[in-house]
């Protein structure tokens, strides 16, 4: 019901003003996640795209500020930093306790996501955020390990204005930051540096966390091409509340887990990383670009229970790749051909001790080194078939190898090798109705390996011998157009994904998760995405998601979960926005978040009703002497929903709930030296 609501509510403006003719048009849109860069209309594949203008006014706490308005994803987990963000894309990532999975995520055409699959979102500066992609479905298997999608993001390498920018912010909840960055653009060489403190007491129990994150960017012209660099250093401290039953989170929605509280539960993290991406036009018809990056991360964190309470790893990890596009015509067809590779490695020397009262470290109970290596080569052709029609090929390979030393040896050797070799077919058809509009369908096989710490053995140290990858096939059909005032994308898919990896724990060590795999999985959905400017002055935009997700196949024990509805995804999910601009310099936005009801476990006994969560956002720009000020204003949860922002699907002892905010206020200032 609340659904329809939200509906109406959208359409409001929507109809009062579709008489009116629009003066302003939409900036046309360029996306290159699918490996080859195209006009978005002419490009068959469900790919959505949001730039920094649209985000004005946003308080920048994550990014699913900026994902909520792309269908088909579904984000959680916006203030507890402990855990991170954590995406899914058409049902994949879900699975995840903590991070994202199942995604590949890329930062300035360079992976983030790691060899073995998993990703942390936790050391991106958001204000250098340029613009996302997300390209959702079968094309993504085009990426490799990683059946549900790819979230690509640009930063700015060149300060906004001349020299800088410095930013303040404060608001409810603890919510104190401070931001400042330099740089210039010179003839051969244009950069920037940034460094950002951010400190969070959060609405909840156990729950600060501090985080300073530095960046630098440099372009420079070399070799007859561009180079860019980056660097990317972490350092954060959080506490991490934990999960509440139905009956707790009703009685103190503020309160943490009674664990969470006597073991101290919270992680600390340092992170460094350093990127490169070099680029060059090889004559008229021909681009090569090699990419390279490095890093390390130590990580330590407290777990609400004793035996194995604590964890800590030293993880370094590095890759390289290659990638060369090259234009031709032969047999009166005309191909845009793509071909490279990439090679990655991760190594994480990982131990577990006993956490006393009070987060009091003890005796040692685990010691590992855990390796992943990929290797992946692929080849993407877009071929104009002629007149109306084109076509779109694509074939990868990965092999990816797992691998546990195991050092501690008291309790038996648990070293162990895991070998997934995975071949990825894509195939699409488009045809164009006229200049604007593309009629499309699209067949792609992909998947996804448990990560490391996912292929943890609920009987000691070593692999999990059982758990195995997951394989999906994905079928999607689809139409979009792009004209002058409205852009609009439908998606029509079917997954049928086998081996799904579900998430579990174990009553001795609840907070931590493993996993097993269920027989089969269908995910049948629709997703629509609609930019409107109805107005020189007033911009709609929706996005709205319907999600069949099921059980297939899936017995544990006595239990048959077939015809189950898969947990921690929402059946509907809808985002609507009004951005009216009633004078040069202002900006006011409303937007509605409306979410179906959600299962918490595999047998569908613990539901989660829907809710609608209003937001709204006020902002100007303007100059003071040499100075451009950009004051704002944000207020989330306007109406002071109650609800759930973060659920551990199959938690034990129902500890599914983590409560979201309630009505919070934030304002800051940026100014633009």
């Amino acid at each position: 019901m609340r659904i329809v609501v939200a509906l109406a509510v959208a359409m409001t403006p929507a109809i009062s003003t579709f008489a009116v003719h629009a003066q302003q048009t939409l900036p046309p849109l360029e996306v290159r996640s699918p490996r080859i860069e195209l006009p978005w209309s002419q490009t068959p594949a469900a790919v959505g795209a949001v730039s920094a203008n649209e985000l004005r006014g946003d308080p920048q706490l994550a990014l699913d500020e900026a994902l909520v308005r792309i269908p088909g994803i579904y984000a959680q987990n916006r203030y507890n930093l402990n855990q991170g963000l954590r995406l899914s894309i058409r049902g994949f990532g879900s699975r995840a306790s903590f991070g994202v999975r199942g995604i590949r995520v890329l930062v300035d055409e360079v992976p983030l996501t790691m060899p073995d699959g998993q990703t942390d979102l936790d050391a991106l500066d958001l204000a250098l955020l340029h613009g996302v992609e997300v390209l959702r479905g079968p094309t993504s298997a085009l990426y490799g390990n990683g059946a549900g999608g790819v979230v690509a993001l640009r930063t700015r390498d060149v300060p906004e204005l001349r020299h800088g920018r410095v930013d303040l912010v404060a608001g409810e909840l603890g919510e104190r930051r401070w931001r400042v960055e330099a740089g210039g653009i010179g003839e051969r060489f244009s950069g920037l540096a940034a460094v950002a403190r951010r400190e969070l007491d959060g609405h909840r129990d156990n729950m600060a966390a501090d985080s300073t994150i530095a960046s630098g960017r440099l372009r420079a012209a070399l070799g007859g091409g561009v180079l860019e660099l980056s660097l990317h250093t972490l350092d954060i401290d959080a506490l991490d509340p934990g999960a509440l039953t139905r009956a707790e989170a009703d009685a103190d929605p503020s309160a943490a887990n009674p664990a969470a509280l006597r073991f101290a539960v919270g992680e600390s993290i340092e992170q460094q990383r350093l990127a490169s991406h070099w680029s060059r036009a090889i004559g008229e018809a021909t681009e090569i670009a090699l990419r390279g990056w490095i890093g390390e991360r130590d990580f330590a964190n407290r777990l609400p229970f004793a035996r194995g309470g604590q964890t800590v790893f030293d993880r370094r990890f590095g890759g390289i790749g290659v990638a060369l596009d090259h234009r031709f015509t032969t047999a009166g067809l005309t191909h845009t051909l793509s071909i490279g590779g990439d090679f990655e490695s991760q190594r994480d020397a990982r131990a577990r001790f006993d956490n006393a009262e009070g987060g009091v470290r003890g005796a040692q109970t685990l010691d590992q080194d855990e390796k992943a290596r990929g290797l992946g080569l692929f080849v993407v052709d877009q071929i104009e078939l002629g007149g109306p029609w084109l076509a779109a090929l694509g074939l990868r390979h990965d092999e990816i190898r797992l691998a546990v030393d195991d050092a501690f040896i008291d309790d038996g050797d648990d070293s162990g090798r895991r070998v997934f070799d995975e071949t990825s077919v894509n195939l699409g058809l488009g045809y164009r109705l006229g200049d604007s509009a593309l009629l499309y369908t699209r067949y792609g096989s992909g998947f996804e390996t448990p990560t490391n710490n996912e292929l943890a053995n609920p009987a000691g140290g070593g692999f999990n011998p059982d758990l195995e990858s997951a394989a999906a096939r994905n079928l999607e059909a689809g139409v979009k157009f792009a004209l002058a005032t409205l852009r609009a994308e439908l998606a029509i898919y079917r997954v049928r994904n086998d081996d799904e990896l579900v998430r579990f724990e174990l009553d001795d060590q609840p907070g931590r998760s493993f996993y097993r795999n269920a027989g089969a999985t269908e995910r049948d959905g629709v997703e629509l995405g609609v930019a409107w400017q109805a107005l020189p002055s007033l911009m709609l935009s929706g996005a709205y998601s319907f999600n069949d997700y099921r059980y297939e196949q899936y017995r544990l024990g006595d239990d048959d979960f077939g015809g189950k509805a898969i947990p921690g995804i929402p059946r509907q999910q809808l985002f609507v926005e009004t951005a009216w601009t009633p004078q040069p310099g202002w900006l006011a936005r409303v937007q509605a978040v409306a979410l179906d009801r959600v299962f918490a476990d595999d047998a569908n006994e613990a539901r989660v009703s829907g809710y609608l969560v209003a937001n709204a956002r006020l902002s100007w720009e303007g100059r003071v002497g040499d100075v451009t000020l950009r004051p704002w204003l944000a207020l989330n949860n306007v109406f002071d929903t109650d609800y759930t922002d973060n659920l551990r699907v199959n938690a034990f002892g129902g500890r599914y709930y983590e409560p979201a905010a309630g009505r919070t206020l934030i304002t800051g200032v940026e100014l633009l030296l």
